[in-house]
């Protein structure tokens, strides 16, 4: 796919791996929609991308509130679906709240997104679903039995979607990366020291090749580990 003028939707896009993903699509002459529930990383992240992107302030587990947003940004080649919240800790130590807001950034949203841009893709020539989830969702691991419930959730929906898309003009990837030096940890009141985990622009540089190939190919379970850091994962 030539990414000139390409409409991409990027959920979660206005910091972390969503904003490096923006700036390296930008760079590639892409229109860049990013969609997060925060106005004032949306209006930075603009003001950084310049006039190849627009922002817009919405919760993606919000159906009515996302099909109005699809409604208004209208037709789309690419969807990448990233927005997510970490979770971490024994399922008895999490309060409901946080349970049902893990489900409905990692799970749900990634559903409601889909479905609500699905009618434009299927129109586009070619056109790219990428479900961004984690090494999370193929193995269980301590302390995660939430955060993996998502995003074993994520790779079913990805892998049955797939199969019902597979003779259509839409493409789909699940992309499984490891540790990245992210805020997703901090923002989640638990920090860890990841600042030599992996660069958000170089897993985005490996995105936008993705993206790059042309209908006669499709790289659909991408996994993406990390090498040996000095830090705990």
């Amino acid at each position: 796919m030539n990414l000139a003028n390409k409409k991409i939707v990027i959920t979660g896009g206005a910091d972390g791996l969503g904003l490096a993903l923006s700036r390296a699509l930008v760079a590639q002459g892409a229109q860049v929609c990013i969609l997060s529930r925060d106005q004032q990383k949306i209006d930075t992240a603009i003001k950084e991308l310049g006039e190849k992107a627009q922002g817009f302030a919405v919760d993606v587990s919000q159906w009515q509130t996302l099909s109005e947003v699809a409604n208004t940004i209208g037709s789309v080649d690419v969807l990448i679906n990233n927005a997510g919240v970490w979770i971490e800790g024994l399922l008895l130590d999490h309060d409901v709240v946080a349970i049902e807001r893990a489900i409905d950034s990692n799970l749900k949203g990634v559903i409601f997104a889909t479905k609500a841009f699905l009618p434009t893709l299927s129109k586009a020539s070619e056109s790219h679903i990428i479900n961004i989830s984690s090494t999370s969702g193929l193995k269980g691991r301590n302390g995660q039995a939430v955060y993996a419930a998502t995003k074993f959730g994520v790779q079913g929906f990805t892998e049955s979607l797939k199969l019902d898309l597979e003779k259509t003009n839409i493409k789909v990837t699940g992309f499984y990366p490891g540790g990245m030096n992210t805020q997703l940890f901090a923002k989640a009141g638990t920090p860890k020291d990841n600042q030599d985990w992996m660069d958000t622009a170089k897993v985005a540089e490996i995105l936008v090749f993705m993206l790059e190939r042309d209908l006669s190919m499709v790289m659909d379970h991408v996994v993406l580990n990390k090498r040996q850091t000095k830090t705990s994962n």
